[in-house]
């Protein structure tokens, strides 16, 4: 008893010949169980491949162009778990062991045997779509390991510096004289400093390598907002003041967490580029349907203002990016709270943007 296997049309088969005849003929041979493309050219069958990777790619070896020796080595920069198998009517030893060496699935004489021919196309079906799932399965487990080893990091870092933090502040509490007072405070900032780094670093890690779920919890907005201006450390010189709408849903449901970390973020960026002057917190809340609103969040500020370039381009959001990446910068930092905030944004569904003048302060926007 034979079994008939049973394909289906997303399985993608590309032929390869400067000859119509051949290339018809595998086209009505296969042409029912797979969904086949032909190309007249090496040059062709690549541009298409391009688009979009093949599963299984038939090619003849000579061909005017590029040869079919060509077109493997290509294919396999593209997509080097496409199957090729290459037919020939000129077999030599030599471009047997080439193609062979290039990653060739199988080499075939012209005139193949029909039945070969379509075993051969099923097996390489078969062998692509192990080999996928095969990588699927290996970058699921390196995301895993990557995740697992970052919680440990994290984990390991932030017990000890919760430690230190803690200490301190008992300390502080101790009959120390002025000069100790002083050096102990220094000491509390530099650690909290230090924490931050950390942090975002961390966070960005996960941010780039994790699925997580995005939160969803009940909370008010305006409260949210209060308590960030609240707690905010606010230099001399500056004033911090918030430009809230008064009507406003008193509960909203939504991924508070995310916002919380990208208001604060925004905060302390204004508040650290701000020499003298104000920063505003701005909140505004519209309906768009039943039980629907628009949010947005304003941080204004009176800093510098940002290099129109960076702001053009877009690179103000990519990691590691400043307006004065210079050792003797006058503000500190890595360049990564902005980039986490991005990153955190398009995991909500949010939009966040920013607009600026040099020497005319900057303005962030989240919008949800």
């Amino acid at each position: 008893m034979i079994a008939v296997a049973t394909h289906t049309t997303h399985e993608r088969l590309l032929i390869v010949d400067d000859e119509d005849g051949p290339r018809q003929s595998l086209r009505m041979i296969f042409g029912d169980d797979y969904d086949v493309t032909t190309a007249k050219s090496g040059e062709e069958a690549i541009e298409l491949s391009k688009k979009q990777p093949f599963h299984v790619v038939i090619t003849d070896i000579r061909m005017r162009g590029l040869s079919g020796i060509d077109v493997l080595r290509e294919l396999k920069k593209i997509s080097p778990h496409t199957e090729v198998i290459v037919l020939t009517a000129y077999e030599t030893l030599e471009t047997a062991r080439q193609a062979i060496s290039l990653g060739a699935s199988e080499y075939l004489k012209k005139p193949f045997n029909l039945d070969h021919i379509q075993n051969v196309v099923a097996l390489c079906f078969e062998q692509y779509l192990i080999s996928a799932e095969k990588e699927v399965l290996i970058r699921q487990d390196l995301n895993a390991a990557k995740t697992n080893f970052l919680e440990i990091v994290s984990h390991e870092l932030n017990t000890p510096m919760n430690g230190i933090v803690g200490f301190i502040e008992l300390l502080q509490d101790t009959n120390l004289d002025e000069d100790q007072a002083e050096y102990l405070e220094m000491v509390r900032e530099c650690s909290l400093k230090y924490f931050e780094h950390v942090q975002d670093i961390l966070t960005y890690a996960k941010l780039s390598m994790s699925d997580s779920e995005v939160s969803r919890s009940s909370f008010n907005p305006v409260t949210l907002a209060l308590k960030l201006i609240r707690e905010a450390e606010v230099p001399e010189g500056i004033e911090l003041c918030s430009d809230i709408e008064e009507v406003f849903p008193e509960i909203l449901t939504g991924p508070e967490q995310e916002i919380r970390i990208i208001s604060r973020k925004l905060l302390l960026n204004a508040l650290k580029f701000t020499a003298s002057g104000e920063v505003v917190v701005g909140l505004n809340c519209k309906p768009v349907a039943e039980d629907l609103y628009r949010c947005t969040l304003n941080v204004r500020d009176t800093g510098p203002g940002i290099d129109p370039d960076l702001l053009r381009q877009g690179l103000i959001f990519e990691a590691f990016t400043q307006g004065d990446s210079s050792l003797k910068r006058p503000y500190e930092g890595m360049g990564l709270g902005l980039a986490i905030c991005k990153r955190l944004s398009d995991k909500i569904g949010g939009t966040i943007s920013a607009e600026s003048e040099l020497g005319g302060g900057e303005h962030f926007s989240l919008r949800l």
